[in-house]
Parts: structure tokens; sequence; C-alpha cells
């Protein structure tokens, strides 16, 4: 039966390993050994085995010297929001940065140039929710 499933079925292979790992699964129960289902060691993603503390520190360190979160982020390959966690972990008080008066106009500029919301934060240094949130309130006049 099981080599007419591989010849018939598109997902033959898959279902002929599903039934060995049954039969296997069945002669150990019957052997009375304790039966483990076979799983592929997991990748670990935690921030502290991924970078090493030493980074870990530097990156508090340069957070609290006035680096933003986005661009700590993207230089370490991380997400903002684990960044965060990071440090809120690490009892760092959080900052509130707000736009200074030359990116709001850079933003202005070349928005009115015609470019994308997601190029202009990048090239203010700023996130792309905070740079459509400031275009968002400048094109609204009863949200000022």
């Amino acid at each position: 039966m099981v080599e007419v499933l591989t010849q018939y079925s598109k997902q033959g292979l898959h279902k002929m390993r599903q039934l060995e790992a049954v039969a296997a699964a069945t002669t150990q129960l019957a052997q009375n050994e304790q039966w483990k289902p076979h799983q592929e060691p997991k990748p670990r993603y935690r921030l502290n085995d991924r970078l090493g503390l030493e980074v870990l520190d530097q990156i508090v360190a340069r957070y609290e010297a006035g680096e933003p979160t986005t661009a700590l982020a993207a230089e370490f390959g991380v997400a903002k929001s684990s960044l965060l966690r990071l440090l809120e972990v690490r009892g760092i008080a959080m900052r509130n940065q707000r736009l200074t008066s030359d990116q709001k106009q850079q933003i202005l500029q070349l928005r009115k140039q015609g470019t994308a919301i997601r190029a202009i934060a990048a090239r203010v240094g700023c996130s792309y929710g905070t740079t459509q949130a400031f275009l968002k309130v400048q094109s609204d006049p009863t949200s000022r």
C-alpha cells in the first residue's frame, strides 16, 4: 500500500514518512519503551544568545548616549520591538524623541517632491510611523 501511495500521490513521500514514524512508535510501544517524537532542535532567538552580553551592553550604552532605536535596530539586525523590550528589561528609561525643526522641514520638502513616506523616514532618520503621523497632522488643519 505504501508503494502505491508514493506513486499516485503528490504528497506520497511525506505520507510515507508519517507512516514510518507511526510504525516506529507502535514498535516502541509494543516493546514497552518510552515513545519520543522526533523533533529538530529549535533555533534560539533570544537576543542574549544571538548577540552576546558585550554587544547588548554596547547597544544600551549607545542608546543612553542618544542614538535612536531605529538606527540601532537596523545596524544590529534586530526588530525595533525586540530592542525596546531589551531596554525595558534592563531598566533603561525610555525617551520620546521629537522631530527637530530641521527634520520637519526636510520631511515637508521631500514630500512636496513626491518622495514616498518610507524613503523619507529612512533619509531623515526616524520611523515610518513618526513620518506618517507628522504628515497627517500637517495636512489636517483642524488637528493643529
